[in-house]
């Protein structure tokens, strides 16, 4: 091994720094997928430890998905190659565990946390000119406005993906896809009326029309107009409807129109102590 044995002290520091060592050789290449670690009796001799104590270290690294044990002839530790499903994965966990607060209180930062690396994305997909056909797939499936809400935010949750994809780095990708699963795991599945979901797509077609055009400034600033929208419901799930909000523009769509939306009327009686709306 390229490190040298930890020093003495108690179990649980041995612990840590045999599974430090061991990690380092894994990440910088001294033992790539597929090698096999030393057996524990050289593992043992060399870190001048019990077995107890070497495999809580190569659980440790087990649980990280670094190694996995191969038991009968020819068995032992294996350095494994981590999927980006299973990192991805950690990194949801740990992401919704350290920002959560309450149901909604942590989503706010979350949906912050994506559109500034969507943002970066975005740049790199400009710069390889990317293929976004599965952006496309999206937005051409959002434009029904038939399809369930369900359906909608899941149509969503696979564009903010296929965006992430598109930039060709599979790092940025791996940390957005756990980034997003945090996020929609809390994401309600209710709530997308026509008016709502019209908002999403219009944001969505101006993403993939300042990619396919290599105009930087236009999807950011459609990526930094999301944000706001997306706060805002953040702040208050349960108002669908604003009154001073208006209807999207369908010139941005540019997908046949939807039905024009009607005003709001005042109701009758719309405070129970009968005082009439405020006309200012």
């Amino acid at each position: 091994m390229s490190s040298s044995a930890p020093s003495d002290g108690k179990a649980t520091d041995r612990v840590s720094a045999i599974a430090s060592v061991l990690q380092d050789n894994i990440l910088t290449g001294h033992y790539a997928p597929g090698d096999r670690l030393p057996s524990e009796a050289d593992l043992c001799a060399y870190f001048k430890v019990s077995r107890p104590t070497l495999r809580e270290a190569l659980g440790r690294l087990t649980a990280r998905g670094l190694i996995q044990a191969k038991r009968g002839a020819g068995g032992g530790a294996f350095v494994t190659q981590p999927s980006a499903d299973l990192v991805s994965d950690q990194i949801s966990a740990l992401v919704a565990m350290a920002t959560r607060l309450d149901d909604y209180a942590h989503r706010p930062l979350l949906t912050e946390t994506r559109i500034q690396l969507q943002m970066g994305c975005a740049d790199l997909a400009i710069l390889r000119q990317s293929d976004i056909s599965d952006m496309r797939a999206e937005i051409d499936l959002q434009s029904d406005f038939a399809i369930s809400e369900a359906e909608f935010v899941a149509s969503v949750r696979r564009m903010h993906l296929a965006l992430a994809s598109a930039s060709g780095n599979a790092s940025m990708s791996i940390l957005a896809q756990g980034l997003i699963a945090a996020e929609f795991a809390i994401t309600p599945t209710e709530g997308y009326p026509t008016r709502i979901r019209a908002r999403f797509l219009s944001y969505h077609v101006r993403i993939a029309n300042g990619i396919a055009g290599a105009r930087s400034e236009d999807v950011r600033g459609a990526l930094t107009e999301l944000w706001g929208f997306e706060q805002n419901r953040h702040l208050d799930p349960e108002d669908d409807q604003p009154p001073a909000e208006r209807p999207p523009r369908m010139r941005d769509l540019r997908l046949p129109p939807v039905q024009r939306l009607t005003p709001l009327q005042p109701a009758e009686d719309d405070s129970s102590d009968g005082a009439a709306p405020d006309g200012s």
